[in-house]
């Protein structure tokens, strides 16, 4: 949904860079922001707020930002050059 927003705010742009802090912040506009997440165990789908969103982002672009790429693991300091933004900053850290 965000780098859907953010795509329509920047249509002629091929790329967009963002920040993990852009994203929490988008998340946060929005009065209700919640995941449905099945849980097997009692067989249907449990609300998750906000706050477990983002934890699971965080979680989500620290493994991204460990696995090797093409056979070698990835410098922090090396940038991502995929479209429509999949580079993420939380403070020093490159996600």
């Amino acid at each position: 949904m965000f780098e859907q927003h953010l795509q329509l705010e920047n249509p002629r742009l091929s790329q967009i860079q963002y920040s993990a802090d852009d994203l929490f912040q988008f998340i946060d506009s929005h009065k209700d922001f919640v995941a449905l997440v099945f849980e097997p165990a009692q067989g249907s789908y449990l609300p998750k707020n906000k706050e477990w969103i983002k934890e699971r982002l965080l979680s989500h672009f620290s493994r991204q930002n460990n696995q090797p790429q093409r056979g070698q693991q990835q410098s922090q300091q090396q940038r991502y050059n995929q479209p429509r933004s999949q580079h993420h900053n939380r403070g020093n850290r490159r996600w």
